[in-house]
């Protein structure tokens, strides 16, 4: 996979090709290991139950080393939240590289959203549900990068939608609101994780909950002359799970 850039700090591999320093290299990784840490404290004990102590023996990290890169608690609940959406790119360009046609790349986007939360809930948190453990509030620059990130990210998507509508794969539908009514409906299943009701879904519920949407929304949406004998969908409903974007 592709390095995955975080938040105010250098990716392990600088796509210019230049190789990071020693210590360059030594000090992402530590921020890495810090996020990590962090992503896994925020979710299992919220923003106000989550101690600095905690996160640095967890990350395996002097607790001054977390205040050097972040500043502070919100530094660092900041800085996951503007990864998340970073990740979620990178999650979403393995279903762009899945698919041989238009149709299955659109498809495989909900594989891809799927994969995100199984292997990073912590990050889906932060990236679809908001603030939602009454973290702390994002300046105005932070969360105008966060939402001019997601809705470059939503557009890609619509883009996706419209080439396969163009190549004559999809049905004619507005290709917009599709790609939000999509991203809505992954959103709002994988959500079901967080509930704390008979409503809750565990992962494996959501896994085929969203195959069966995958299906549902293949067969609906594939038009007429992309169809085989049999009436079927041509296109696959492929995995991004072994996908390698670069």
């Amino acid at each position: 996979m592709k390095s995955i850039p975080t938040a105010g700090g250098p990716a392990l591999d600088d796509p210019a090709g230049r190789r990071p320093a020693r210590g360059e290299r030594r000090a992402a990784r530590t921020r890495a290991a810090i996020l990590d840490a962090a992503e896994r404290a925020f979710r299992a004990a919220g923003y106000r139950g989550t101690r600095m102590e905690d996160v640095a023996e967890a990350a395996d990290v002097a607790i001054g080393s977390i205040y050097g890169h972040f500043g502070n608690k919100d530094g660092l609940y900041h800085a996951l939240a503007e990864r998340s959406v970073e990740l979620f790119g990178e999650y979403m360009e393995r279903a762009y590289a899945a698919g041989a046609t238009p149709l299955e790349r659109v498809m495989a986007a909900g594989d891809s959203y799927l994969r995100f939360h199984l292997e990073h809930p912590g990050a889906f948190r932060f990236f679809a549900m908001g603030d939602t453990d009454a973290g702390p509030v994002m300046d105005a620059e932070l969360r105008e990068r966060v939402s001019g990130r997601t809705e470059a990210l939503i557009e890609r998507f619509r883009e996706e939608i419209q080439a396969a509508i163009d190549a004559g794969e999809a049905r004619p539908l507005d290709a917009h609101d599709l790609s939000r009514f999509l991203w809505g409906a992954w959103n709002g299943v994988i959500g079901l994780t967080l509930r704390g009701d008979r409503m809750a879904l565990d992962d494996d519920a959501v896994a085929a909950c969203i195959q069966t949407g995958r299906r549902l929304v293949l067969e609906g949406l594939v038009a007429p002359s992309a169809r085989d004998a049999a009436g079927d969908a041509l296109a696959r409903l492929v995995s991004t799970e072994d996908v390698d974007p670069g």
